[in-house]
């Protein structure tokens, strides 16, 4: 009972530190992405999962090795919080947690962090553009930021709980929440595992009179907790192809990957990207901006390691963030084929977060003003660049959905369109032909852009239904086209 009083007082005190970081982030959150708050954003994977069953996708996500997330799906259907209908009740919850999130990495990398401090990390951390893309798919949204969550949780757990069995099982748990989730986060629990390490040996958790080597045992022996929280992660995985046979063709279950030098390209790549994205994502001089100042914050903790330890620990703290800022960018290999998408990109913002922190605490008293600027300037860049890609991505569905209805319009006046029951669109369109500069990858692409976005984008924008197109209606469909020659994307009812 003393205990529980205990937990519950420092609950309290942490919740009353806290609230002002939080209300600031929040508000600042709204602003970022509030044109997501209210109403729909269709994705080119919302608009299948509009057309699917919920037996469906829970299927598809039990292929992906997400059975955390099939079991939220499941427990959404009890309920009748159905995924499309509530798309902007997940924005309104995914906001609030996602801060929470930051917070959490903030405690778990820098122990005793302070309010300014934990204001600044969960702003990097939750307003980095790369993350907007959860916001895009707006019917897993929650789903998404529970994950990280789960993931902030691991990795306090692991290094900055109590050492007990209590936490450590927490931890595991965690581990296997967040990743049966989404597995994406692996690389926010890799790369934070990191940080901490880092941190610890600038001396940001009082740890700067602990022996080298002591300081590593204890990280290892910390490290072994997510490591097993993995491995019952993969037994889970392994025991739900055995329990769902018809899952196993999933993404999960598929042995083939590319080749090992491959990979190293693709990291090599998506660190590059993680830190000079395109353009339209982040404005380059943000991007070169940021790129100087974490480059500022490496070198000002690493010189207070070095102070307050030797060369050798220096070494290792810059080895560390290097193969901390190469985990930031592994989640685009761990599929069959390498996709360089934000949202994968997305752990690079807790690099940055905790980069940053950790340099501001190390660095001189003159040099604060600086670095407050600059990351003031990197904080306003990324509610600016946010607030793009949403509005990008609303003009997007606008003239979709607009073209959509121009082609029913037509197909509406054969006097047999009455007796339509399927619908075959040719040809795709990735990007509208007036280009948008916030398009990436999955990222405010069009509707036509994908197989199985576009029988949905027609339901959603004119309201009829349409069964998918049998083989000899495709051939029928393509000869009329005549994709060959007019290039264009058309449709053809039958």
């Amino acid at each position: 009972m003393q205990a529980g009083s205990l937990n519950a007082s420092v609950a309290r005190v942490a919740a009353a530190r806290f609230a002002a970081p939080f209300w600031v982030a929040l508000g600042l959150n709204v602003i970022a992405r509030g044109q997501a708050l209210f109403a729909p954003m269709y994705s080119i994977d919302t608009y299948d999962v509009a057309r699917k069953s919920f037996s469906g996708e829970i299927a598809y996500s039990l292929g992906d090795g997400r059975f955390v997330r099939a079991a939220l799906w499941w427990l959404q259907a009890q309920v009748g919080f159905l995924p499309i209908e509530s798309m902007c009740a997940s924005m309104c919850l995914s906001i609030p947690l996602f801060i929470i999130s930051g917070f959490i990495f903030a405690a778990a990398i820098i122990d005793d962090v302070r309010q300014h401090e934990a204001f600044a990390f969960a702003a990097l951390f939750t307003l980095h553009p790369f993350a907007t893309e959860y916001f895009y798919y707006g019917e897993v949204t929650f789903a998404t930021v529970l994950a990280v969550f789960f993931a902030a949780v691991a990795v306090w757990s692991a290094y900055r709980a109590p050492p007990s069995w209590l936490w450590r099982s927490a931890s595991v748990g965690a581990v296997v929440l967040a990743l049966g989730n989404y597995q994406v986060v692996i690389a926010h629990m890799a790369a934070g595992s990191l940080l901490v390490l880092v941190a610890d040996l600038a001396g940001c958790h009082g740890a700067s009179q602990s022996d080298l080597s002591a300081l590593l045992g204890r990280f290892l022996r910390r490290s072994s907790v997510l490591l097993a929280g993995f491995a019952v992660y993969v037994l889970c995985l392994l025991s739900t192809g055995h329990l769902f046979p018809a899952v196993a063709a999933g993404r999960a279950f598929r042995s083939s990957s590319p080749e090992f030098l491959q990979k190293l390209h693709t990291l090599g790549d998506a660190t590059r990207l993680s830190l000079l994205p395109p353009q339209g994502i982040i404005p380059t001089t943000m991007s070169i901006v940021t790129v100087l100042a974490i480059m500022l914050s490496i070198f000002l903790l690493l010189r207070m390691t070095l102070q307050r330890r030797d060369i050798l620990a220096a070494l290792v703290a810059a080895l560390t963030v290097m193969v901390a800022l190469a985990c930031a960018a592994i989640a685009p290999l761990m599929g069959d084929v390498a996709w360089l998408a934000p949202r994968l990109l997305s752990p690079v913002a807790l690099c940055i977060a905790a980069l940053g922190v950790i340099g501001f605490r190390s660095s001189f008293a003159r040099l604060h003003p600086c670095l407050v600027v600059a990351f003031a300037i990197i904080i306003t860049g990324y509610v600016g660049a946010d607030a793009s890609i949403l509005f990008d991505q609303r003009r997007m569905n606008l003239w979709d959905h607009q073209e959509a209805s121009r082609i029913i319009a037509r197909l509406e006046a054969d006097p047999a369109f009455g007796e339509v029951t399927s619908l075959a669109v040719v040809g795709r369109r990735k990007t509208h032909p007036l280009a948008l500069g916030t398009s990436s990858v999955d990222m405010n692409t069009s509707g036509l852009g994908s197989p199985w976005s576009k029988l949905g984008l027609f339901e959603q924008a004119t309201g009829h239904s349409f069964a998918s197109p049998t083989d000899a209606q495709w051939q029928a469909a393509i000869d009329y086209c005549d994709v060959g020659r007019s290039g264009r994307c058309q449709a053809r009812s039958g």
